[in-house]
């Protein structure tokens, strides 16, 4: 079974990208920009490129803070460094919706999780036998 999340474009990384896993990555690059979200309102955040992946993270508040409380504020320092992603909710507009999180400590001595494949789909236990 196929998610029909991964049949459409994405320009940005997304929780359904992570197939239900953690994933480790290694920060690129850190640029501005500016999405445009619901009714067209737009907002500016940072994007978080990882190595040898090409959808950037568009970071809100939390996970700048999170990586920002590992690396410093300078975005400079975060070029890298590892991260562990993790997909999960959160609430939003009194609504439960799917988000990634970073996770607060570095990766360090961990075993490495499943690399990141923007477009496998996630987990199947029937196709996977589990």
């Amino acid at each position: 079974m196929t998610d029909f999340r991964l049949m459409f474009d994405s320009e940005y990384l997304y929780s359904f990208h992570l197939g239900g896993r953690e994933v480790t990555v290694t920060m690129s690059k850190v640029e501005a920009g500016e999405l445009v979200g619901e009714g067209g309102r737009k907002a500016k955040k940072p994007l978080v490129y990882f190595e040898g992946k090409e959808k950037p993270l568009a970071l809100n508040k939390t996970n700048a803070r999170t990586i920002a409380a590992l690396y410093g504020n300078d975005t400079k320092g975060w070029i890298g460094k590892k991260i562990a992603i993790y997909p999960t909710t959160t609430q939003m507009g009194g609504k439960v919706v799917d988000c990634i999180r970073v996770r607060p400590n570095a990766p360090r001595g961990r075993a490495a999780p499943q690399d990141l494949d923007e477009n496998r789909p996630p987990p199947d236990p029937e196709r996977d036998g589990r």
